[in-house]
């Protein structure tokens, strides 16, 4: 019965080192597994006295016992795309082992390394809150994981706070039978499974919400592609708020010509090119999608038609300046742009198509200009 913990322990390691396996770019997943088989082992490595010299065995299962936290804070700072500085791992690592080996072989004191080992612990945990403290506004699965983990990191020092004055001082067998010992194993237990459970539910979302994100999502350049823009703007209008958008209609001028010319890797690059910058200029709130093969929709929100004609207009100049390294130096990859005004309970495609007349006519006034309804003004070239 006393090394259930640990079995479960290692079963969630199992679980997530098999979900690396399928999902190997997904580092996090190994840092998890990793998390759990250590503390798997330090509670197998402390049950079962192995090493059988206390000494020996405070170190050893002090070393795993850090380890196992600083590889879960890990894994959850490289899932949200950050990391803990090695010198910081080390510092927490050495000054968690080298006090606990203190108040072994300098000042045999139990009790004392009880407190030390899980403050230490909590203070990983903690660090890791802290560290990702911007999660507070992300999504419900990103702030789910940060209040998961600040509220494991108080278990620890609430557990040793309630229940560290039953450790002996100095009596390994009585240690085992102590009121700490005891609700440590249910802790193990009942946390052990709860964080476990919780992070496959995370690593499930995480995967759903990539392979969403991929549906949605034009491969070459990023950007939203048709289904993509048609969830979001659902999701825009859906907020209650009524807001003022402007529908951007962008085509790429000649580029069937840039394709036969100079060959769709070059068209290839044109395109990706062209996105970034649009997905550069684009303002909180704003969306950008390819709905077509040369051809891109912005939605601007909270923006008239005259605003969205002045910021339209800076991004075709700044298209126009770009020189590609495969084309001649005097060669301008040019874009024209129709604008549009979105009203309110009318079609997302209605209004799109409304600036898509408009684009055409900048197309026949000569390209490389933005026309906007109510404003049929020829850009200069």
């Amino acid at each position: 019965m006393q090394f259930i913990p640990s079995a479960l322990l290692l079963l969630f390691a199992a679980t997530f080192f098999c979900i690396w396996l399928l999902e190997r770019r997904r580092q996090h997943l190994l840092l998890f597994s990793l998390a759990f088989l250590t503390i798997s082992v330090a509670t197998v490595a402390q049950l079962a006295l192995w090493p059988a010299d206390i000494g020996y065995n405070t170190i050893v299962t002090a070393s795993l016992y850090s380890a196992g936290p600083l590889f879960l804070v890990e894994g959850v700072l490289a899932r949200s795309g950050k990391s803990m500085p090695l010198v910081e791992h080390a510092a927490c690592f050495a000054g968690i082992v080298a006090v606990l080996a203190y108040f072994y072989y300098v000042q045999d004191d139990l009790q004392v390394r009880v407190y030390v080992l899980n403050f230490g612990m909590g203070c990983i945990f903690l660090s890791g809150v802290w560290k990702l403290r911007h999660l507070v506004r992300g999504s419900i699965v990103d702030r789910a994981m940060l209040w998961l983990l600040f509220g494991l990191a108080l278990t620890f020092f609430a557990r040793t706070l309630l229940t560290g004055g039953s450790v002996p001082t100095n009596n390994i067998e009585a240690f085992f039978e102590s009121e700490f010992w005891i609700w440590a194993q249910f802790a193990m237990s009942v946390l052990g499974v709860a964080m476990g459970l919780a992070l496959v539910v995370v690593a499930s979302a995480d995967v759903i919400l990539a392979l969403k994100a991929e549906r949605d999502s034009d491969p070459l350049t990023g950007l939203l592609n048709r289904r993509g823009l048609q969830g979001k703007m659902q999701r825009l209008l859906a907020g209650g708020r009524r807001r003022q958008l402007s529908i951007v209609a962008c085509d790429i001028d000649r580029f069937k010509t840039i394709n036969d010319r100079f060959g769709h890797a070059a068209g290839d690059v044109v395109l990706s090119t062209i996105a970034g910058i649009i997905r550069a200029k684009l303002r909180a709130g704003d969306i950008a999608a390819r709905t077509g093969g040369e051809e891109f929709v912005i939605v601007m929100t909270d923006a008239s038609v005259d605003d969205a004609f002045s910021l339209t207009e800076r991004l075709r100049r700044e298209i126009a300046n770009v020189r590609f390294a495969d084309m001649p130096k005097d060669f301008a990859v040019t874009c024209s742009f129709g604008i549009a005004q979105f009203h309110p309970g009318e079609g997302l495609w209605d209004a799109i198509g409304r600036a898509d007349k408009v684009l055409y006519a900048a197309k026949r006034a000569g390209r490389n200009r933005t026309f906007a309804e109510g404003l049929q003004l020829p850009s200069a070239a």
